[in-house]
């Protein structure tokens, strides 16, 4: 302990070394990240990851739907499709939290990069749809509907992989 001194006011000793927490057993070898995560581990966190994010956005649709009155016509917000492409996405999320575990010295932060800058591309095809109206009652309020989904899938992506992912 160093002491430490205001003007004016008693000694005050603080503490300068903290030990490290290490949460996570890590090591990098050769450039690479050697954590320890295993592919049955990421197949099921992963679809842990599917059942909760679908189940959210078919919960998060339905309530959209009725809330805002979408029109019944607007396709991408029908339960089959936001199912199937929900499914799709959070397999496609685990297959890259699964590489940045394995390549990557700090996969958590490259992560979440990688998240965030997908949750954006994620909406230019919504945007696309908007644009050219593509769908039969194509509306603002659907179109921020669908992509109000896109952003609940990646909270739940981040979530559930970046606690669960890696032992």
């Amino acid at each position: 302990m160093r002491p430490f001194r205001f003007s004016g006011f008693r000694r005050i000793e603080v503490a300068t070394s903290i030990p490290e927490v290490k949460s996570r057993e890590s090591s990098v070898v050769g450039g690479r990240s050697s954590y320890r995560t295993s592919w049955q581990r990421l197949i099921a966190v992963g679809a842990s990851l599917a059942l909760v994010a679908t189940v959210a956005d078919v919960v998060v649709a339905s309530g959209l739907r009725s809330w805002l009155q979408i029109p019944a016509g607007f396709q991408p917000l029908t339960t089959p499709a936001v199912v199937s492409v929900t499914v799709m996405g959070m397999i496609a999320a685990t297959a890259v939290f699964g590489w940045t575990a394995r390549t990557q010295p700090d996969p958590i932060r490259t992560f979440l990069v990688i998240a965030t800058v997908g949750l954006f591309l994620s909406w230019l095809p919504d945007l696309g749809i908007w644009a050219a109206a593509v769908f039969h009652d194509t509306t603002a309020a659907g179109m921020l509907s669908l992509m109000a989904l896109h952003l609940v899938a990646a909270g739940c992506a981040v979530a559930i992989l970046t606690r669960f992912g890696l032992r």
